[in-house]
């Protein structure tokens, strides 16, 4: 299908689409996403983490403010494609958690954690610093039969562009697909960090040292977004 005979409209997410946000997101992250595959959720426990991070009343509002929904169709109400952002340094160090960890589960998140800190260690101070400067995308992603037609880069820039008006200086990303890395870099976002997972260690222990991923971290300066 010609890129030029989709009829697409992007979306700033509002509250009432916070939960096709998620089973969006679910729908095409689970099983597909480097990372999220190796952390080996299920479908419904992975969708127990996204409401705890997001839906709840408080961090739902703070997250509608940067995510978006591309829509496709006569209609243009059937979502193909989001991005997910936020704002770490209003959000605070730790992430909303469901309440019943398993030991594994609490260990997958320590993992995770570790790693995201590893990766921004270039920049964590300024990640960090204040509210309202620099924006992180979480997350992008196009329903599969729309791949291809630059839906994935006009959700990034409209985010971008919102960012920008509203005073955030930068922008930053972790990357694990080469895909995902080029789609930022048509955006203006250079490679400052990579993190090899399989030499990754904490505590002097390689954590995953059969898992050949690697993980990227992309920065932007937005003075430059149009």
């Amino acid at each position: 299908m010609p890129a030029d005979s989709i009829a697409i409209r992007i979306d700033r997410v509002q509250p009432t689409q916070m939960g096709r946000l998620m089973n969006l997101y679910i729908d095409l992250f689970h099983d597909r996403e480097p990372l999220t595959r190796s952390v080996g959720l299920t479908r419904e426990r992975m969708m127990e983490f996204a409401q705890a991070m997001y839906a709840a009343e408080e961090i739902g509002a703070r997250s509608q403010q940067y995510c978006w929904l591309a829509r496709a169709g006569a209609m243009q109400n059937s979502a193909v494609g989001f991005i997910f952002c936020d704002d770490p340094a209003a959000a605070g160090n730790e992430p909303a958690l469901p309440g019943n960890l398993t030991d594994q589960e609490r260990e997958q998140v320590s993992l995770m954690l570790s790693l995201l800190k590893a990766v921004r260690r270039p920049k964590q101070d300024q990640i960090t610093a204040k509210a309202g400067k620099c924006l992180h995308i979480a997350a992008v992603g196009v329903s599969p039969e729309y791949e291809g037609h630059g839906i994935a880069t006009r959700l990034l820039q409209a985010a971008l562009a919102d960012a920008a008006a509203q005073g955030f200086t930068h922008a930053f990303a972790e990357c694990t697909s080469s895909a995902s890395r080029r789609c930022h870099e048509k955006s203006g976002f250079r490679c400052l960090h990579t993190v090899d997972l399989s030499e990754f260690s904490a505590r002097g222990v390689r954590r995953v040292p059969d898992n050949e991923l690697e993980l990227h971290l992309l920065w932007k300066d937005l003075a430059d977004t149009p």
